[in-house]
């Protein structure tokens, strides 16, 4: 097991690294890697951002464990033309915590996305927000939503939305002079990096 001590303001995720033991609010990035198979370990009254771009036909296993106070948002996206697997388990064991998880993909192949929700007994006020959606082109996609919800002292929400590219939408776009194979990239597109633009490095870094 590799694990390291994330004692840094800016981390940039490589490959081969299984647990992370954060303890100070972080930024982190991972772009393209070849495996993600990693676990978070989020102190008491820490906040960590996750920047996740996956255009490679890989697997992902994600595990966050939030003890109290802190706050945690990771934000996914992927274009993949073959199998694909996400999966993500959000742990909550403690009081005041935020879990957010936003995915923007496309699907070219065959995209599994699996997200697990656990908010434990006798925790209170704790938050968990998932937004996942995914722009099927020639592929598919298939989303399975759990929450493990175990007290009633919480806010919970899923939003899931699996669509291909909308006539309308590329309607209206022609008719302000854009070709149709241009209307259809520009919907990519903002599937694909619309989750990082606030971010401007990264985002001229994946792109």
């Amino acid at each position: 097991m590799n694990k390291i001590l994330v004692d840094e303001e800016i981390y940039v995720l490589n490959n081969g690294i299984s647990v992370l033991d954060i303890n100070k609010d972080t930024k982190i990035y991972i772009n393209n890697l070849d495996d993600v198979d990693v676990t978070f370990n989020i102190k008491d009254n820490i906040n960590v951002v996750v920047y996740d771009f996956n255009l490679k036909n890989k697997n992902s296993n994600i595990v966050v464990n939030q003890e109290c106070n802190s706050n945690f948002s990771y934000y996914h996206t992927f274009k993949i033309n073959g199998d694909y697997k996400f999966n993500y388990v959000s742990n909550m064991n403690g009081d005041n915590n935020k879990n957010e998880l936003k995915i923007s993909g496309i699907s070219n192949g065959n995209a599994n996305i699996n997200v697990d929700g656990i908010v434990k007994g006798k925790t209170k006020n704790n938050y968990l927000d998932e937004d996942i959606k995914v722009l099927t082109i020639d592929g598919k996609a298939n989303i399975s939503p759990m929450m493990h919800i175990n007290i009633k002292e919480v806010i919970a929400n899923h939003n899931t939305a699996i669509s291909n590219v909308r006539e309308d939408v590329i309607f209206y776009l022609m008719s302000k002079g854009i070709s149709r194979d241009e209307a259809i990239r520009l919907i990519c597109d903002g599937y694909l990096y619309g989750l990082f633009n606030n971010e401007e490095e990264f985002l001229k870094a994946i792109k």
